[in-house]
């Protein structure tokens, strides 16, 4: 493979999912691909079908390879119970957050406004949950119902720490594909 373009049907053959946290099974991945994009799959123990569109390729641009070190450098990459299944970025500075959301969507590995509601969390604030809301919307460019705030006893900036939960196990996986395809190249 060459190492500015990673091939994605190529980056999962003979792969397989994480294991599930409740049953510790571990399926096969597979991949479709319609150039320009390829379907990577696999099926449950109930024959359900889990599948995610991905580009055919990933071009690994300079500031993509710097998204994947902060990925690999600054957020949870921790397979313990269900964190498997989710991509999560943290950080007290926006513009990192931003960059990194930005350049996923960039490169169609995410798009941005499929981010649900609620599921990023907002922790470690000495401001009001509004204002601090309010804030990282702005900031981030997404509305204020993506947000959600959880009072807890550390409050160590007025912003606090914000911490975007992208759950797609199969989104999870390529990534860390990825990262481990850069890290052993």
């Amino acid at each position: 493979m060459d190492f500015k373009k990673i091939n994605i049907k190529l980056l999962i053959e003979g792969k397989k999912t994480y294991p599930s946290w409740s049953t510790k099974e571990r399926h096969n991945l597979y991949a479709k691909e319609e150039y320009p994009y390829t379907t990577i799959y696999y099926y449950t123990k109930s024959n359900k079908i889990i599948s995610k569109s991905f580009p055919s390729d990933v071009i690994l641009t300079p500031k993509l390879l710097y998204v994947f070190g902060i990925l690999i450098g600054e957020c949870p990459t921790s397979l313990g119970d269900s964190n498997y299944r989710r991509v999560t970025i943290t950080n007290s500075n926006p513009k990192l957050i931003q960059i990194v959301l930005e350049e996923l969507e960039k490169a169609n590995l995410l798009k941005i406004s499929y981010i649900i509601d609620k599921s990023i969390h907002l922790l470690h604030f000495k401001k009001d949950d509004n204002v601090v809301i309010d804030y990282w919307a702005k900031e981030l460019n997404l509305s204020t119902g993506k947000f959600k705030c959880f009072n807890d006893k550390s409050k160590t900036t007025d912003y606090g720490v914000c911490h975007v939960y992208i759950s797609n196990v199969l989104l999870r996986r390529v990534i860390d594909l990825i990262q481990e395809y850069i890290l052993n190249y």
